[in-house]
């Protein structure tokens, strides 16, 4: 016969590992809450216009990223550089998060 101390220790265990699983699941719901809709693009400048800059992907489309003050850049980009932009689309435009050249 099982005594009753035991069985409330095993009640008790398994109701902390139930606690302590659901803040493990909550915490990964808030990380790819902060994730979504961030992307990246990686691709050549084919021109630059102010803060503006038509990228032609290495799948052949091209697309226009707007920096902004906010927008981290490594250093001065231009026309023929291959980058790495992080991209993150709000509403309809998208944010350019980060935006830095990579080696040819």
């Amino acid at each position: 016969m099982v005594s009753i101390p035991r069985i409330i220790g095993v009640m008790s265990y398994s109701l902390m590992l139930c606690l302590s699983l659901s803040n493990v699941t909550q915490a990964g719901d808030k990380y790819r809450a902060t994730q979504e809709g961030i992307y990246t693009i990686k691709g050549e400048v084919l021109r630059t216009d102010g803060d503006t800059y038509v990228i032609r992907r290495y799948d052949g489309k091209e697309v226009s990223l707007r920096v902004d003050s906010a927008t981290e850049m490594s250093e001065s980009i231009g026309r023929g550089d291959r980058i790495e932009a992080k991209v993150r689309d709000l509403n309809v435009e998208k944010r350019v998060l980060s935006f830095h050249q990579i080696e040819k």
